[in-house]
């Protein structure tokens, strides 16, 4: 099973956002392209969920994210794992002044975050998650594990009156 992106607890956003789509493309025969993107780019567009792209990589052994986090540090990226949703995010603030003497010359302030969840598959090793910052490429390594088996189904003998 792959990781899903998590819509805050809202199971019905992904099967509306599906039939809208598929309604448009009736109506326009086929020829709407991504129509939910033009009307509402931040949840939709390029990198998904409204935010920040993320490259997931499923391996034999473990799925990989990666992201992009130019000028982030360790300590600006947070990497949390709570009831089965993996959530990555970023904060930087940065702010530089240019001063001739006691005057200031210039002041410029930048300000970036990101923020992406996932709904993990039952056969995850959550113990085993870590996460790297090399060259502004954040890699987080999630580990798979052999997925608990399924219960039989259990037959319940009906008693009559």
């Amino acid at each position: 099973m792959a990781l899903s992106t998590y819509f805050g607890g809202d199971p019905m956003f992904g099967q509306l956002e599906r039939a809208m789509d598929r309604a448009f493309e009736r109506a326009l025969g086929g020829r709407g392209g991504d129509v939910m993107a033009a009307f509402m780019p931040t949840l939709t567009g390029p990198s998904g969920a409204g935010g920040h792209p993320m490259d997931i990589i499923e391996t034999k052994d473990a799925f990989e994210l990666h992201t992009d986090a130019p000028g982030f540090t360790p300590d600006d990226i947070s990497v949390q794992m709570h009831e089965g949703v993996l959530t990555i995010s970023g904060n930087r603030k940065e702010e530089r002044v240019e001063k001739d003497g006691d005057k200031v010359v210039r002041r410029e302030r930048h300000f970036s975050q990101f923020s992406r969840s996932f709904t993990l598959p039952d056969n995850v090793k959550e113990e085993g998650i870590s996460a790297s910052l090399d060259k502004g490429v954040l890699r987080v390594s999630v580990p798979k594990t052999e997925p608990a088996p399924k219960p039989e189904p259990k037959r319940i003998t009906v008693t009559g009156a």
